[in-house]
């Protein structure tokens, strides 16, 4: 399989070519710690970026062309962009993760979290979500093209640029109501390849990481002028810049002539990309599919995958309990987007601080209210049920559920129904037991066949 990607002049190279980029790994423990050493020939920390999420440690970046005149009689090194990701055999302290790149190798530390292993009955309930769909539903989706989404109206592809601030990108998405865009690195030429050119998404999540980098709300400033200073660094930082303060979402596009449903469906769901870009030889960026416009797509053809659709959450290994990261509505709104920061996420519940029953919800969204306000410390020091009852939309923070009884064809429904990105699996007491985010959806309904994306996952 090709995705339309990365090479400096060839914008069709295969994931073979991407295996070049990254050296050999070792992995070991040392006491309470899990190291990482990858060899990184010729690269530095700022051509590197590590997350976590989803228990798999990844590393991307891109080997940039350097810019030259010169006329090269021969050329054999790679370059391009690159990813590969780990599996984390145990819990991890995400807060005290570090990476050091030094001597051309990169050693990532992690340590083991201290609190007590959670339950095998959590261990079980985590592989059984993480489990792919039987792949029967595959040559459906992979007779789909990737060009059957709609184009934007009237050709109009949200693009921000590097050079704008950080509040005219907020207002752009704002305006267009949405959630994320591709950014475009101004300064490279035309004929750079598409990494250099696009560095990645701006979401919100990213904007939560910068947020919380630059305003250190536990430690406010100590008067309303440092306070307003502040808010202005923050705000007049430019998007490319924005974007070193956290792993963002890389740009990983398809072919729109080549690329498939099942393409986008195995990119979203087993490769948790919350948006895949769409480019176009001659052309350019035409589109971005996201995960939630291919889980509007399941819902407009369920009874094509009834396989599926029908099945229960507990039969689909979606119903049993797991962690949940959550807050109590008597919290400060900062605690939300710290645990929206550290475990890498889009979104926590909110739980009645008297009943411990689901009452709401923050996500990374809510960023576009507390950001462009001049009020930003109040915002983020104000309990939770405050922030929801006063000041957030209501409909964007209100909680869908459902039951491990429940069909997929119902968490789908719900989900487009609701345009909320997750639904809350509750108990009988409204007690939440764990979420289904659209990529646990996505990933059950497709199986990525040996091979399909070449070396480039690993």
């Amino acid at each position: 399989r090709r995705l339309h990607q990365f090479a400096h002049h060839p914008l069709t190279a295969t994931m073979d070519q991407c295996q070049t980029l990254l050296g050999a790994a070792d992995i070991f423990e040392f006491k309470d710690t899990l190291f990482f050493k990858v060899d990184v020939p010729g690269l530095t920390k700022a051509d590197i970026k590590v997350r976590v999420a989803d228990g798999n440690l990844q590393v991307t970046g891109a080997r940039v062309h350097e810019t030259s005149d010169a006329n090269y009689l021969h050329s054999e090194r790679q370059f391009g962009h690159f990813s590969r990701v780990f599996k984390l055999p145990v819990a991890a302290n995400l807060a005290k993760i570090s990476a050091v790149c030094d001597h051309g190798v990169l050693t990532i530390s992690v340590p083991k979290a201290g609190e007590t292993q959670p339950a095998l009955h959590e261990h079980v309930a985590v592989a059984s979500a993480e489990e792919e769909g039987d792949g029967a539903l595959n040559s459906i989706f992979a007779s789909v093209p990737v060009s059957v989404f709609p184009t934007p109206a009237l050709g109009k592809l949200v693009v921000l640029e590097s050079t704008m601030s950080l509040a005219e990108a907020l207002r752009t998405l704002a305006q267009y109501k949405i959630l994320a865009a591709p950014v475009l690195d101004v300064t490279k030429p035309i004929e750079a390849s598409w990494t250099e050119r696009y560095p990645g998404f701006l979401d919100m999540v990213t904007i939560v990481f910068h947020m919380l980098e630059k305003l250190h709300p536990d430690t406010p400033p100590e008067d309303f002028e440092k306070e307003v200073a502040a808010v202005a660094e923050f705000n007049s930082t430019t998007v490319g810049d924005a974007l070193k303060f956290s792993q963002s979402a890389p740009f990983v596009p398809l072919d729109a002539h080549t690329g498939t449903l099942l393409d986008a469906m195995l990119l979203c769901g087993q490769h948790a990309l919350r948006r895949v870009p769409v480019i176009k030889t001659g052309t350019g960026l035409v589109n971005v599919v996201t995960q939630s416009a291919l889980v509007q797509t399941l819902a407009a053809n369920l009874p094509k995958f009834s396989a599926v659709s029908h099945k229960t959450l507990i039969e689909l290994g979606l119903g049993s309990p797991a962690t949940v990261h959550s807050v109590r509505s008597d919290q400060k709104l900062r605690a939300a987007f710290q645990l929206i920061k550290q475990h890498d996420i889009s979104a926590v519940p909110v739980l009645d601080s008297e009943t411990g029953q689901i009452c709401g919800n923050v996500s990374a969204r809510d960023v576009r209210l507390i950001a462009t306000s001049t009020k930003v410390y109040k915002l983020l020091n104000m309990p939770i049920r405050l922030y929801l009852d006063v000041v957030s939309d209501g409909a964007a923070n209100s909680a869908i559920t459902c039951k491990p009884e429940d069909t997929m064809e119902t968490v789908i429904t719900r989900l487009v129904h609701s345009r909320i990105h997750r639904i809350y699996v509750v108990d009988g007491e409204d007690h939440i037991i764990r979420v289904v985010s659209l990529r646990n959806v996505l990933r059950k309904f497709v199986k990525e066949p040996q091979g399909f994306f070449g070396t480039f996952f690993n």
